[in-house]
Parts: structure tokens; C-alpha cells; sequence
């Protein structure tokens, strides 16, 4: 609720804390059992079942569309979409699928995606297409999906009699693929549709677009995977304010970095960049800088995202640098005027 002047850095935790808010207070996602980590569309229109009031949400502050609670599968692709156009990197947990869609900006699923979403299924699935004899288990066309009120028809209406039933391989081999296609796509597809068309919107895509590949898309989004040697930021870093590299409190931050966990790795990054992901082109590319605040040793230190630029006052030991660096790090979130 404070205010802000955006150079940058509020831009990025705005869209950060905001997709944050997706996965925390709405139901618009669901993360996939066998793939811990990795979320996909839920087969619903009921978003708000986590207790939120979307009428309580909006302050004088803000200017928005009542509408907008309706509209949180386009709200998540303005999202990505803006943050692909103004390169920030997000923390975004979709199946990377969803980039597959984006990239060629249609919605399919074949049997072998399946096995990348759903592979106990499509293990299930896969034996019927070399079952002996598949008249003896006698399969109707009509299913019931997880989550689905209705049985579904997945002959498309030309099995005839509700009572048909799959007597032949290639019955089996067309029932495998419209059941991965329902499993993956479905009830999802008009959510996955609303995401996908405001996202490619808010990109801005030019000619350029079209030589990216899904992989490419998902490292323009969220960057690299793991952190990467903290060694890189350090020999990368510059100085400002009277500080060197040979400072001792230089010297002191480097000895607590260097002993971080991957989390408080992550944690610095946020605090100092206003992201916790990688740069594709590594921490050395992050232009990373410490300036000698003018603060006294009993504050803490201070950020500025924009820049990437950490103020850092001039602690004398290791003990006071490890408890102030640790304590900003686990007040990241907000931001003041400036």
C-alpha cells in the first residue's frame, strides 16, 4: 500500500507479488500429483474458494474494472505477457507445456503429451493399445473424467448407442488419444485460451517470436533453473560510495554470501534485484553493485531494485554483517517512497 517512483524495480515486484497472489489466494491453478512443483490449469470457474473477498480487495488507490475477478486466467497471461515484453523474470511454475502453447499459439495435446502431464495415465492408456483382446474388457466411449460432473463422449458422437463399446485396436488407439487430449486440454481449454491470448497480446510479439522455441520462452521467463556460482557476482560487482574491493566490509558481506544457503541465495537476489531467478547469461550479467550507505551499523541495509544495488553500511564484524544481511533478507516484501 505504499507509494512508489517505478524505475524499474517496482514494475517487478509488482508483477511478482501479484502472480504470487494467483497461486496463494485463488484456485486458479492446480499443481499436478505427479509432477510436484509444476501447476496447471483447474477445470473450473470458481476462483475465489480460499476465503477471499474479491469486494474488500480494491482500495481508493486503485483504478480497476469490477469485471476483473471474472477474468483471472487473462489477468495471469497480462501477467506473463508483460513481464516477457519489459524482461523480468518470473517465478512461474506452469507445466512447460504451456510455453509449447504459446509459442505456437494453438492448443493441442497428442497421446505423448500425456505422458509429460499425466504419466500413470498415459502408462494405463498405452497398454490398451496392446491389449490382445480389447473386447473382453469392454470399454464404453463414455467416460468420467477427475473433476467431471458429466460422462464424456469420446467417440465424438459416432460410436452411436451409449451402450457402444471399443472392439477393435484402432478403437483403442482413437480412445487413447481423445482420453490424453480431455485429460490435458478439456475443461481447461477456455482458461488456457484466456491466458494464452492476452498473454501473446501483451508480449508485443514481432517476426523474431517465431525462431524461439518452447525451452527458449520458458528461459526468457523465468531464467535459469538453478543458482548459479555466487563467485561470478562477486568478480562481476562494482563499487560505489567509497567502497573497494578490498573494503573490509566488502570482504566481511562476501565471507556471509559465500556461506548462504540456495534460499537465502535466492532471498539476496529478491533483495537486491527484486527477483530471485538467474539471468540466462548467469550472475555476471546481473551489473550488480554495493554502495557504502551513510547509515549507522544499528540499520539495516537498504536496496535499490532498479539499479541492482545494494547500501550497505559499514559493520565492523562478521557476526553484526551476518545478523543485519539475514534479518533485511527476511523483510523483503514492499517498498518505500523514494
Amino acid at each position: 500500500g505504499e507509494l512508489g517512483i517505478d524505475a524499474g524495480g517496482l514494475r517487478k515486484e509488482c508483477l511478482q507479488l501479484v502472480l504470487r497472489q494467483l497461486y496463494e489466494r485463488t484456485t486458479l491453478f492446480v499443481e499436478l500429483e505427479e509432477c510436484p512443483g509444476l501447476f496447471w490449469f483447474r477445470p473450473s470457474t470458481n476462483f475465489w474458494s480460499k476465503g477471499y473477498i474479491a469486494e474488500d480487495a480494491p482500495s481508493e488507490l486503485e483504478l480497476y474494472s469490477v469485471e476483473w475477478v471474472d477474468h483471472l486466467p487473462e489477468v495471469a497471461g497480462a501477467i506473463v505477457g508483460l513481464a516477457a515484453y519489459n524482461g523480468i523474470y518470473l517465478d512461474l511454475r506452469l507445466h512447460p507445456l504451456i510455453y509449447r502453447f504459446l509459442i505456437q499459439r494453438t492448443i493441442s495435446a497428442t497421446f505423448d503429451d500425456l505422458r509429460a502431464v499425466h504419466p500413470t495415465l498415459h502408462r494405463s492408456l498405452a497398454s490398451l493399445r496392446t491389449a490382445a483382446d480389447i473386447r473382453t474388457l469392454g470399454l464404453s466411449w463414455k467416460v468420467s473424467l477427475p473433476g467431471a460432473d458429466e460422462e464424456l463422449d469420446l467417440s465424438g458422437g459416432t460410436a452411436g448407442s451409449s451402450e457402444a463399446f471399443i472392439e477393435s485396436s484402432a478403437d483403442a488407439e482413437r480412445f487413447s488419444s481423445a482420453y490424453a487430449e480431455a485429460a490435458v486440454i478439456g475443461a481447461m481449454r477456455p482458461q488456457i485460451e484466456g491466458f494464452m491470448k492476452t498473454a501473446v497480446a501483451c508480449m508485443a510479439v514481432g517476426r523474431a517470436f517465431s525462431l524461439c522455441t518452447a525451452h527458449d520462452l520458458e528461459l526468457l521467463l523465468c531464467g535459469l533453473p538453478n543458482i548459479a556460482c555466487f563467485k561470478d557476482m562477486e568478480r562481476s560487482c562494482k563499487y560505489a560510495n567509497g567502497f573497494t574491493a578490498a573494503s573490509p566490509t566488502i570482504r566481511l558481506f562476501w565471507q556471509v554470501v559465500h556461506g548462504m544457503s540456495e534460499v537465502m541465495k535466492r532471498k539476496l537476489l529478491l533483495f537486491c534485484t527484486g527477483c530471485d531467478r538467474v539471468p540466462i547469461l548467469g550472475l555476471k550479467a546481473l551489473d550488480f553493485v554495493i554502495a557504502r550507505s551513510s547509515a549507522a551499523s544499528d540499520h539495516l541495509p537498504t536496496a535499490n531494485t532498479c539499479v541492482n544495488q545494494l547500501n550497505l553500511p559499514e559493520y565492523e564484524t562478521l557476526e553484526v554483517m551476518r545478523n543485519r544481511v539475514y534479518a533485511s533478507l527476511e523483510h523483503h516484501s514492499g517498498y518505500g517512497f523514494a
